[in-house]
């Protein structure tokens, strides 16, 4: 059964051995090559006799082979990594035991040998299926690699969720990851893993947690490796979908970043994070023809959603079509009367337009009393339609005064309110 414990990712080097080509050996070279060759045939049988009573010593006998002499031979020797994989795999069955058994183990243990049996035995299974001299292939180990990765499988996933809760997201982005690659793979391919529905969701599953972990790491290729698959798992395709514009985005490529918000406004309307980041990237181009367009067809398909109508006054009051904007912004308030910026931008209308009749009126003959008392009355009708719009920010949001400081200033200056506007200069930044 699959265990959602803990979600991280070891690395095991593979070892890399550098064949050359054209030299041919003397015979005391070819003699000496053989002895090495008989020596670590001898090493591995009897690392392998060892595995049933003490595993540990097995996989310590087969360590001077690996870091020492015998290098160039142990990078080709299929022989060799079966037996240390066998060897891991025996202490991960006595740590699957004890905790069966409900006793302490070594989760670390388990979960990272299991994911370097998977290393050990991708690594057999190709030099095991390699020509030799002759040019032909004589696998021994198929069988057997085909029963452990099978068995061992589900605990790349385990193992997986356990490390990623370690907060080791290296290792438990490489165990989701070879998690899902694994039913690729050739020994396993035969089982149709993938055509399993269970077993397809858990690796839908996978692949939502290993983006997770590379956002986590903040490294977006990870992100992106397996976020095709990410994005098929039901109950995390909406997250899977940010992660994939915010990888996108932090890797430059626009036009993909830009698809998948467009994607994504239409396919998720209650998730503001691909509007909003629409939004901030038409305006900061100063695209205001495409920010309208996305709009109207925003307003189209839902005509009561408050962002949509919020972003169609914004539009208007950059391309100062004030009167217009005011009636968007009280659409949008309509839906959501706490709506923070609505109340916002709905004030400063008000206050442009007080800004501008006060401009233009500038040149009136001021003897004209009677007009001067009613462009007074104008002109305050602009700061009291404003005024309670700043009062309600300020109760909802006392801590953000930048967004009604100011504002409440100029309302309580011009409708001669000495003793509120007394009390807010506390407030203003002093020079």
């Amino acid at each position: 059964m699959i265990m959602m414990k803990k979600l991280l990712l070891s690395v095991t080097l593979m070892l890399a051995v550098a064949v050359s080509f054209g030299q041919a050996l003397s015979k005391e070279e070819l003699k000496n090559q053989k002895r090495q060759k008989k020596a670590l045939m001898g090493l591995i049988a009897d690392a392998e006799k060892s595995i049933l009573n003490d595993p540990a010593a097995a996989i310590n006998a087969l360590k001077p082979a690996i870091e020492g002499d015998h290098k160039a031979l142990v990078a080709n020797e299929p022989y060799l990594w079966y037996v240390l994989a066998n060897a891991k795999l025996a202490i991960v069955n006595q740590e699957n035991l004890k905790h069966s058994e409900n006793k302490p183990y070594d989760a670390n243990k388990l979960y990272r040998y299991s994911y370097e049996i998977f290393e050990h035995l991708t690594l057999c299974d190709k030099l095991d299926n390699t020509p030799d001299a002759k040019g032909k292939v004589k696998p021994q180990y198929s069988e057997q690699i085909k029963k452990i990765l099978y068995e061992t499988r589900n605990q790349l996933f385990n193992g997986g969720a356990h490390f990623y809760n370690e907060e080791d997201f290296n290792l438990a982005f490489n165990l989701f990851d070879t998690f899902i690659s694994s039913a690729e793979h050739p020994r396993l391919v035969e089982f149709k893993l993938n055509d399993n529905a269970q077993l397809a969701e858990i690796n839908r599953m996978a692949a939502y947690y290993s983006s997770l972990c590379g956002m986590r790491l903040e490294k977006y290729d990870l992100v992106l490796k397996n976020i095709d698959l990410a994005v098929q798992d039901s109950a995390n395709a909406e997250s899977a979908y940010e992660f994939k514009s915010q990888a996108l985005v932090n890797l430059g490529d626009t036009t993909a970043w830009l698809a998948t918000l467009k994607d994504c406004a239409t396919k998720y309307p209650d998730n503001v994070y691909f509007y909003q980041s629409l939004i901030q990237y038409y305006d900061s181009k100063n695209q205001q023809d495409e920010l309208m367009k996305f709009a109207d067809d925003m307003i189209a398909r839902e005509p009561s959603n408050a962002l949509f109508t919020y972003v169609k006054g914004y539009i208007l009051q950059q391309n100062e079509k004030l009167e217009e904007a005011i009636e968007w912004y009280k659409k949008a308030l309509e839906v959501d009367p706490n709506y923070e910026s609505a109340l916002g931008n709905l004030g400063l209308c008000y206050l442009q337009l007080a800004q501008k009749f006060s401009n233009s009126e500038a040149s009136m003959n001021i003897k004209d009393k009677a007009k001067m008392n009613k462009d007074k009355e104008i002109l305050n009708g602009y700061y009291r339609n404003a005024l309670p719009l700043y009062e309600k920010l300020r109760e909802l949001a006392p801590d953000k005064q930048n967004l009604w400081l100011n504002g409440l200033a100029q309302c309580y200056y011009n409708l001669n309110m000495d003793d509120k506007l007394s009390e807010i200069e506390k407030l203003l930044p002093q020079d």
